[in-house]
């Protein structure tokens, strides 16, 4: 009795993981045909395949996704933020839904929230080093010396060649940390800084999911 409780359970739990869709497999050739589409730089096309994969199956978190990147491709940027937004709702271990929702937040200079979705994308998609860019650039501008060189130094142990956050790391040590190597504590930010933002934030190209 107490094996078949166990094996319920765990059951359970795999349901509630799920991400891929539950019905018919109507749901899939949509999300492929989509993938296509984006991967052949038609992203119109890709809109609607996506769009008709969520409407099959509401909580296919990656559908989601694909239909953020592809509005993203066209500029679209309120439609790809909802998009992300929608992915992490029904899928909240979406690490690149959080990244990209984390960007395009900072882009939209709301970095309460973009704080949040990147913190999360470092959780998820702990081997990708944007996150921990833009959470640089985000304490870099709140004064925050040893948060953003610690930030800084993690996207760069992932990807060493990543100028920005070479750059950003330099500023950081330059302006908020007296020219150090990254001790230091806090110093207030400078209003002037509030906003600024210099580098990345690059539009995906097809093939890069």
């Amino acid at each position: 009795m107490r094996k078949l409780f166990m094996l319920l359970l765990l059951s359970l739990t795999l349901m509630g993981c799920q991400t891929m869709p539950t019905g018919d497999g109507a749901a899939v050739d949509n999300y492929n045909r989509g993938r296509a589409a984006y991967d052949a730089g038609d992203y119109q096309s890709a809109v609607s395949f996506f769009l008709e994969a969520t409407r099959l199956d509401p909580r296919y978190g990656e559908a989601f996704y694909g239909l953020g990147k592809s509005y993203e491709a066209m500029n679209m940027n309120r439609q790809a933020l909802n998009a992300y937004l929608d992915a992490v709702s029904v899928q909240p271990s979406h690490g690149g839904a959080h990244a990209r929702a984390g960007i395009l937040y900072f882009k939209m200079r709301e970095y309460g929230p973009a704080e949040t979705h990147l913190k999360r994308a470092t959780e998820y998609a702990p081997a990708d080093p944007m996150p921990f860019y833009y959470l640089g650039e985000i304490y870099r501008m709140q004064g925050n010396c040893k948060a953003s060189v610690d930030m800084y130094k993690k996207a760069l142990a992932l990807n060493p060649g990543l100028l920005d956050a070479k750059e950003g790391l330099r500023r950081a040590q330059r302006e908020i940390c007296g020219g150090g190597g990254g001790g230091g504590g806090n110093r207030p930010p400078k209003v002037e800084r509030a906003t600024e933002f210099t580098g990345g934030g690059r539009a995906l190209k097809p093939g890069e999911w």
